[in-house]
């Protein structure tokens, strides 16, 4: 039973020193530690981040399956944007072509090269692995046919750039994701045989 009342009046002991600490002004001679810490914590969060972009390889892809997955006829079913401010994921409308055509890209292993229809034009485009066998795209070319529908060429240039600076493709199934740096999300379904 002494035990526990010795428990009591130690943390009471405590309390009442923290108590007073607090309201005797002792923060404004613990301020000078507060402001080196407080710096010091932006300091290295910033020194972290550009560390970080500095370590993201300069090359379209970052990450991928090896070339033999992806080979084959691809088609773009959703387009999921950023998660807004509230962290919710929209979809975008994905119109389709002229003659109801759509968003097609192919990875053809033999060639290695990426190619497709991008809604108004044809693209076209140079694969290379590099260490560690992942897919890295070339400059990317297209044709230059005007769409009817302004709506279409956004969606065309977007998805383009898209391509160009993507961070990752991966395989969900029979599904391939392609990650854009932006955070967009674009899920590709099999076409053709692989």
């Amino acid at each position: 039973m002494m035990q526990n009342n010795t428990n009591v009046t130690t943390l009471e002991n405590s309390l009442f020193y923290l108590k007073t600490a607090i309201t005797t002004n002792n923060y404004s001679t613990m301020k000078p530690i507060f402001s080196f810490f407080k710096s010091s914590f932006v300091f290295f969060g910033l020194l972290n981040l550009i560390s970080c972009s500095n370590i993201l390889p300069d090359c379209n892809s970052c990450s991928s399956p090896p070339l033999a997955q992806l080979s084959g006829r691809w088609e773009l079913l959703r387009w999921n944007l950023p998660p807004d401010q509230k962290g919710l994921v929209k979809n975008r409308t994905i119109p389709h072509g002229d003659n109801g055509e759509p968003i097609i890209i192919e990875f053809n292993q033999e060639k290695k090269m990426l190619s497709g229809y991008s809604g108004c034009n044809r693209f076209f485009s140079q694969l290379t692995i590099d260490t560690k066998n992942a897919v890295v795209l070339g400059n990317i070319g297209s044709t230059k046919m005007m769409c009817i529908e302004n709506s279409r060429m956004e969606l065309e240039r977007d998805f383009l750039n898209q391509l160009d600076d993507y961070r990752s493709l991966n395989m969900r199934g029979e599904q391939l994701l392609l990650v854009g740096r932006t955070g967009d999300v674009l899920a590709f379904g099999r076409r053709g045989p692989p």
